[in-house]
C-alpha cells in the first residue's frame, strides 16, 4: 500500500529559502554534530598542548600585542599619486596598524587624506603633519607613531615586536640610522620612522616653538636632517633599530636590493645611504634582519606580492625559533 503522507516536513526558512525536516532522525544529528564537536575541541586541546610542551610560540600574530603596543600610522602621499600608489597603501600593509591617516596635498573619496595645501616645503609639511596628529587625532589612544611615504612597505607585527622592548614615555625614536658630515645623527626618511609619544610631545611642544632649537626656515630635501637635530635639541634618543645580532630592520632600498644583491656605490641614493650609514657597511651589504620592518617599493605592483608572502602565506609544519622572543632584547616592556 502507497504512503500517503510524507514524514518530511517543508518549512520556510529565511527569504525564499525551504527547508526539510525529518523528525525521525533529527535527534541523531544532534548527538553526531555533538560528537563531532567534541572530538574537534580535544583535538585542538592536544595541539595546543603539545606546542606548550615544545616551547614554541603561536605562528599567528599576538593579538594581545596588538592592544599592548599601539600604533598610529602617518602616510605622506600626493594628489598626482594617489590612484597609482596610495590607495595600494591603504589596502595592504596600512590594516595592520592600530589606527592610520593618509596626509596630502589634495582630497582623495578613498584615501580620506588630512589634506594640507600651499605647502610646497618638505620641511614645512613634516612640521605641520606631526602638529596635527598631535592635536587632533588621539594621541592620548595611542602608543607610537610611525611616519611613513606612500612607497614604504611595513611589516607592522614585526614594527610592535621591536617596540614592545621599549617603553613609550621613553624620549625615544627608531629608523635607518644615518650621520651627517658634522656628525649629526638623524633618520632616512625613504626608510620610515617611528617615533614614542613622548618624542612626539617633546617635538610638538618644545621644539617647534622655539627657533633657537629647531629652524623654522625651509630646508626642502635636508628635512631629515633638520628633523633629527631637532630631536637631538630636546633630547630624543635616536634609537637602535636593528636586531641583537645586529641585523637591520629598517632597509633604506627595495628588498631585492638587500636580499639578493648588493648595493651599487655608482648610483647617487646609494652612495649617499652608504657615506652616511651610521653602521659601517661591509662589502655593499646590509646583514638584513628576519624580522624586518621597513623596505622601499619601487614598481607599486610589488607591493602586493610582498604583502602576499609576509602575511598570507603559510608555512606547513613551519616552527619559528626558540630564540624569537630574545631578537630585540630579553625585557618585555609594556607602554
Amino acid at each position: 500500500m502507497p504512503r500517503q503522507l510524507s514524514v518530511r516536513r517543508f518549512y520556510l526558512s529565511g527569504k525564499n529559502k525551504i527547508s526539510i525536516s525529518n523528525p525521525c532522525h533529527s535527534r541523531t544529528l544532534q548527538c553526531l554534530w555533538r560528537l563531532l564537536l567534541l572530538v574537534l575541541l580535544c583535538y585542538l586541546i592536544v595541539l595546543w598542548q603539545s606546542g606548550q610542551q615544545d616551547g614554541a610560540p603561536a605562528l599567528v600574530a599576538d593579538v594581545a600585542l596588538r592592544q599592548r603596543v599601539q600604533i598610529f600610522c602617518i602616510i605622506v602621499t600626493y594628489g598626482h599619486r594617489h590612484e597609482g600608489v596610495g590607495v595600494h597603501v591603504k589596502r595592504t600593509w596600512t590594516k595592520h596598524c592600530n589606527q592610520y591617516l593618509f596626509v596630502s596635498d589634495d582630497s582623495h573619496e578613498e584615501l580620506e587624506p588630512a589634506v594640507f595645501m600651499h605647502r610646497p616645503d618638505k620641511w614645512q609639511r613634516m612640521r605641520a603633519h606631526m602638529e596635527y596628529v598631535y592635536k587632533y587625532h588621539y594621541f592620548d589612544e595611542n602608543h607610537w607613531f610611525l611616519y611613513a611615504n606612500d612607497d614604504n612597505f611595513v611589516v607592522v607585527e614585526n614594527l610592535r615586536f621591536m617596540l614592545q622592548h621599549h617603553n613609550s614615555n621613553e624620549p625615544i625614536y627608531f629608523g635607518c640610522k644615518l650621520r651627517t658630515p658634522q656628525n649629526e645623527t638623524y633618520m632616512y626618511g625613504a626608510s620610515a620612522m617611528v617615533l614614542s609619544s613622548e618624542a612626539l610631545v617633546r617635538f610638538v611642544l618644545q621644539a617647534l616653538p622655539n627657533a633657537s632649537l629647531c629652524s623654522q626656515e625651509d630646508h626642502g630635501d635636508a628635512a631629515d636632517e633638520q628633523f633629527g637635530i631637532c630631536m637631538s635639541n630636546v633630547k630624543v634618543l635616536a634609537g637602535d633599530s636593528r636586531d641583537v645580532w645586529s641585523n637591520h630592520t629598517f632597509l633604506p632600498f627595495e628588498a631585492e636590493v638587500h636580499v639578493g644583491s648588493r648595493m651599487n656605490a655608482s648610483l647617487e641614493k646609494h652612495k649617499y645611504f652608504l657615506d652616511r650609514s651610521y653602521y659601517e657597511v661591509h662589502n655593499l651589504r646590509l646583514p638584513v634582519s628576519k624580522y624586518s620592518i621597513s623596505y622601499h617599493v619601487e614598481y607599486m605592483p610589488d607591493i602586493y606580492d610582498l604583502y602576499y608572502f609576509t602575511h598570507l602565506v603559510n608555512i606547513f609544519g613551519q616552527i619559528q625559533h626558540k630564540d624569537i622572543q630574545n631578537a630585540f632584547g630579553s625585557a618585555d616592556v609594556k607602554p
